[in-house]
């Protein structure tokens, strides 16, 4: 289960992409396909979440239902082998379905108990142990960034000023480009805008060396 919402990040963040399905020499717009996706996740958001609000930069769509316990936890940007990273350990129970047809393609098996997901990005290149879509609703709007003698603070996640916190359930619907992109994934098919509930159980501050020896 876990290794469905981890790492495929490098695949759905390059500007261009190649599919082994396509013919060869045709090139993937992952951008096109951005745009070919909003009007059918618009119908979807309006049809079962007409609370829902679009972050209109990146087509995602999402829904605050509890927002959690505010400054419980806070992501701290660490230094670690020479480069700066956003991370946490998030305990949570989740359920992602199909936007186009609604299907359950994952879920948490026992959701009092949820999952421990380490939850983690680098500053620099991007990468992360989620797909992107799943960041950039868990982690704060903006993030404290130190280089030198100078902080400053940098644009990051979509939902929570503070990042998601023990307590908050939201949903956040993706176009593929935020997800797989056109890789398929177990019973996600290639091109696949997502729709996922999340409830955060609970947060800690993520253990490197455990990181690291996985």
């Amino acid at each position: 289960m876990k290794n469905l919402i981890k790492a495929a990040a490098l695949a759905v963040t390059g500007a261009v992409m190649f599919s082994s399905c396509m013919k060869e020499g045709e090139v993937f717009d992952p951008y096109e396909q951005r745009e070919l996706e909003k009007p059918l996740i618009k119908e979807y958001v309006a049809e079962n979440y007409p609370n829902a609000k679009e972050h209109e930069d990146t087509g995602i769509w999402y829904e605050i239902i509890e927002e959690g316990e505010a400054g419980e936890h806070t992501y701290e940007v660490s230094d670690t082998l020479n480069s700066k990273w956003i991370a946490a350990d998030v305990v949570m129970s989740y359920t992602g379905k199909l936007v186009e047809d609604g299907t359950t393609f994952d879920e948490t098996k026992d959701p009092s108990v949820g999952d421990t997901l380490q939850v983690v990005q680098n500053l620099y290149s991007g990468e992360g142990t989620m797909i992107q879509g799943m960041l950039l609703g868990l982690f704060p709007k903006e993030i404290k960034v130190t280089e030198g003698d100078k902080e400053e603070k940098v644009k990051w996640g979509h939902i929570f000023e503070e990042g998601a916190q023990p307590g908050a359930h939201f949903r956040i619907i993706m176009p593929s480009f935020y997800g797989y992109g056109n890789q398929s994934q177990g019973k996600i098919p290639a091109n696949s805008p997502l729709d996922f509930e999340i409830k955060v159980l609970d947060l800690e501050e993520i253990s490197w060396d455990k990181l690291f020896r996985n």
